[in-house]
């Protein structure tokens, strides 16, 4: 008998005992009873993930991590780590590019609603958690393209993000991850004007003006607050010198709107 199979019938064997001495049981029995199967049960549930890795089945793959996951709720890093490779999993690059775009979409939903049910055991790490879906969405168009046009319509990677910083923000009290928020408002914009929606442009800007005089670097917010009024001005039709805008690689995603 392996050490493994006679550890998880030990632990399975172990379960009845507080009743057979007599000693309180914890208010959640099942719980309590996960805790002394999990450490025999991890390795079955890493082996039969790694298998289907091997094989290729991405979807298989990352239904065995969730259910390695719910051995180890809290562990967060695995969350993101399981969640990442699914979603930025290639698939099969002989399909056409629409049915790529639309597997890598379905990917990231999954990947996403996942992380989204680790936020309830993550604890203190939630906001690293959310930070890390924030960086999802436009890890997943930078993998698959394509998946840019059907994420568009609701603005895009850049929408998905603020999203998750915004939730980050209003669980936090750190200005970094107010900040971290501010600066992203640049590709938010660039993503509603591609959406050819100015008026939600102008009004992510017009906050990201607001908010770059908390910023803790004075020079830094002074600068860019300067970058972000000559591009509103120019975006509502007053000439402005521009110059600064397109030498600051930051201000990227406005660029092709403000030729």
């Amino acid at each position: 008998m392996s050490r493994a199979v006679f550890c998880s019938g030990l632990a399975l064997a172990l379960v009845p005992v507080p009743w057979w001495l007599g000693q309180p049981v914890p208010a959640d029995a099942a719980a309590w009873a996960m805790a002394l199967v999990r450490p025999a049960a991890l390795p079955f549930a890493w082996t039969a993930m790694q298998e289907c890795g091997r094989a290729g089945n991405a979807d298989e793959a990352f239904a065995r991590a969730q259910q390695l996951l719910t051995l180890v709720p809290n562990w967060v890093d695995g969350h993101v780590v399981f969640a990442y490779r699914y979603a930025l999993d290639g698939g099969d690059l002989g399909t056409p590019e629409q049915d790529r775009a639309a597997a890598a979409k379905a990917r990231l939903v999954a990947a996403l609603g996942a992380l989204e049910g680790a936020r309830a055991t993550a604890g203190r790490r939630e906001i690293h958690l959310l930070e890390a879906m924030a960086c999802l969405p436009e890890a997943a168009v930078s993998a698959e393209p394509g998946l840019a046009t059907l994420l568009r319509p609701t603005g895009g990677a850049p929408a998905l993000a603020d999203a998750y910083y915004a939730e980050a923000e209003r669980r936090s009290p750190s200005p970094i991850v107010r900040e971290h928020r501010t600066f992203r408002a640049i590709a938010l914009a660039g993503a509603l004007l591609d959406a050819e929606d100015p008026k939600g442009a102008l009004a992510v800007l017009d906050t990201a003006i607001a908010r770059s005089r908390e910023l803790a670097d004075a020079a830094l917010a002074a600068e860019w607050r300067a970058h972000l009024e000559a591009a509103t001005a120019h975006l509502r039709g007053t000439p402005t010198d521009l110059r600064a805008v397109f030498a600051d690689a930051r201000m990227a995603p406005l660029w092709p709107h403000l030729r």
